[in-house]
């Protein structure tokens, strides 16, 4: 029992707080929720948490996936590209404006930082590629996020394009830059690799402030609602958040397959590729000058149901995955250094 809570920690917390805020903000005031906003700062965590997890990512052995690109490029397509577009056919089922444009955002957002290495490994994968696509997607999240949120809702939401984009770089791709600089001191690489687990533990208790806003966000939003949000609207827009993550994970995959990668490369792609990163999404979602003044206060919802199923679902597939190809065959040795689970279950 205790070996499963410490590698399921985050996920039984993340649940725990979800379940705790939203009904704290359904029967909650304003008042409350106000106070809650000046204690929880959404930039300032998602900096945080950013840095945190940059100092701790070995970016040493990215190298064989500069090599052979091609699982590289696929997965940024998959990430970038394709699960926008999966999400985006599936808005006009969605029975709120809230949770279209929380599917819109979780699958806009970049690649996690660390949930994408430590499933990759766990499918004996080679994440070279995982820490490749989380670094490009991440440092260029303050362009690709807004530009899809434009196309897609321009019509129908009003937003600061520019504040936006601004509040990215400064929130998403500096810290990250910065992480990845300051390792490249010795003395400071060596430190943040010896605490990599730690780092990784502070970085998800942030998370879960983050997450707590969104959730108490949640219930307030419910509690206030003029439309109502149905048990039928929430099964939609769950089922379509499984849509979204599925639907990338197997095109990846059969492409790779297709393109003849090897089972190391397809799985790496596959899980880079479909996994999306919940810091940055609520940081866009709670964030007043983003999107609270849009009226849209239950756009939260979509983004928890999203990271938490991801995680219970890519854990299923990337042992089906070692299970089939890594214990029938003498794979390639995976050049990494080997990196606690229950810390970056991000």
């Amino acid at each position: 029992m205790l070996a499963f809570f410490r590698r399921r920690w985050f996920l039984l917390c993340i649940t725990v707080v979800i379940a705790c805020g939203v009904y704290a903000g359904h029967e909650g005031s304003q008042e409350t929720l106000s106070q809650l906003k000046q204690f929880i700062r959404p930039s300032w965590l998602t900096a945080i948490v950013l840095f945190l997890m940059s100092l701790s990512l070995n970016s040493e052995h990215l190298l064989s996936s500069i090599r052979k690109p091609g699982p590289l490029f696929l997965s940024l397509a998959t990430n970038i590209v394709l699960l926008p577009l999966i999400a985006w056919a599936l808005l006009p089922l969605q029975l709120t404006p809230d949770f279209q444009v929380g599917l819109i955002i979780m699958a806009c957002v970049p690649c996690t930082l660390c949930g994408a290495s430590v499933w990759t490994r766990r499918g004996g994968g080679n994440d070279g590629v995982s820490l490749m696509v989380t670094m490009i997607t991440n440092g260029a999240c303050f362009l690709t996020v807004p530009f899809w949120i434009l196309l897609i809702t321009s019509r129908e939401i009003e937003f600061d394009r520019v504040q936006m984009v601004t509040k990215l770089f400064y929130a998403a791709m500096l810290p990250v830059v910065v992480g990845q600089i300051l390792r490249m001191n010795k003395t400071i690489k060596q430190f943040a690799d010896r605490i990599t687990s730690r780092l990784g533990t502070v970085a998800l208790i942030f998370v879960l402030f983050m997450v707590l806003l969104a959730a108490v966000q949640t219930g307030y939003g419910i509690q206030t609602s003029e439309v109502g949000i149905s048990l039928a609207a929430v099964a939609v827009v769950w089922i379509s958040c499984i849509v979204v993550h599925v639907g990338g994970f197997f095109t990846n995959l059969l492409l790779g397959k297709t393109f003849r990668f090897h089972p190391r490369d397809q799985i790496a792609s596959a899980i880079a590729g479909s996994q999306k990163t919940l810091p940055i999404a609520v940081f866009v979602a709670t964030d007043a000058s983003m999107f609270g003044d849009a009226g849209l206060p239950s756009a939260v919802f979509p983004l928890l149901m999203f990271h938490t199923s991801q995680f219970f679902i890519d854990t299923i597939l990337a042992d089906r995955h070692r299970e089939k190809y890594m214990t029938s065959s003498e794979p390639e040795p995976v050049k990494t250094e080997p990196q606690p689970v229950s810390a970056c279950e991000q």
